[in-house]
């Protein structure tokens, strides 16, 4: 057991340090190319390298939070709530186009979600959130370490759950919902049961992510389609920004069924 724990702390050790090392590669990177080589690599990373059916995808997504706000109000009036739902549809596809930009829309997005939650009251939301803002430059130095170390081509095959797993992964996201969601009702937090639901699909399906499992899908098409009943009433842009995340969640489960079959 403790060479076991000791070889396990010693590959986190020599993770980090390749990570460091990745992140000091980019500074080093950066100095070299000097303020316009900089600009013109940040300028590529969020404009170049796109297909015009790519353009297109970005720009039809991408305007729907402007469109939603004159369609129902015929005036921008949500600004916030508008910025936020466009960061993260942004962010969400520059993370399909492996773009690490897709960080700094994350924290964007993330701050921004974090302060509407906590205004109404979505305590489970805004620990969600808290975990997915600390998580965005610690992911962007996973992006550089991937970029510096993992240069080769990673290939993964998508599991499926059988009726065993189904009932695990049900009987974990109903304790789950159940327990927080009487702990936010201690707490005096707004629409209890429905803040609970959304942590409780969030996390089953980041451990079914971290599993390969193609189900993740449904939990996370589950979490957007319970983020849209949490904030029914509250904000429009929310709603229809989740609603982007279920169509994107409805095309990775159509992808990820695709390699389960083909495994």
């Amino acid at each position: 057991m403790n060479t076991y724990i000791q070889k396990k702390i010693a590959n986190m050790k020599l993770t980090l340090s390749e990570m460091s090392g990745g992140y000091k590669r980019m500074v080093t990177s950066m100095k070299k190319l000097g303020f316009s080589g900089t600009l013109k690599l940040i300028w590529d990373d969020l404009f170049a390298h796109r297909s015009l059916g790519q353009w297109f995808y970005l720009l039809i997504l991408g305007s729907f939070p402007l469109w939603l706000e004159l369609i129902y109000e015929h005036r921008i009036v949500d600004w916030t709530g508008m910025i936020c739902s466009l960061t993260g549809i942004i962010c969400v596809i520059f993370v399909s186009e492996g773009r690490a930009s897709n960080y700094l829309f994350g924290l964007i997005n993330s701050v921004i979600y974090l302060i509407l939650a906590l205004q109404k009251g979505f305590y489970g939301e805004v620990l969600t959130t808290l975990y997915f803002t600390i998580m965005q430059p610690i992911g962007l130095l996973v992006w550089i370490y991937q970029g510096q170390f993992k240069k080769e081509k990673q290939e993964f095959v998508a599991r499926k759950l059988d009726a065993k797993g189904w009932t695990k992964y049900l009987s974990l996201s109903v304790l789950w919902w159940l327990v927080f969601g009487l702990i936010y009702q201690s707490v005096g937090a707004n629409r209890p049961y429905r803040d609970s639901i959304t942590d409780a699909t969030n996390g089953v399906g980041q451990i079914l992510m971290t599993a390969v499992y193609r189900e993740q899908w449904i939990f996370w098409a589950a979490t957007n389609i319970f983020s849209i009943y949490l904030w029914w009433g509250e904000s429009l842009q929310i709603q229809g920004k989740y609603l982007i995340y279920l169509i994107n969640s409805l095309v990775g489960w159509y992808q990820w069924n695709k390699a389960a079959k083909k495994a």
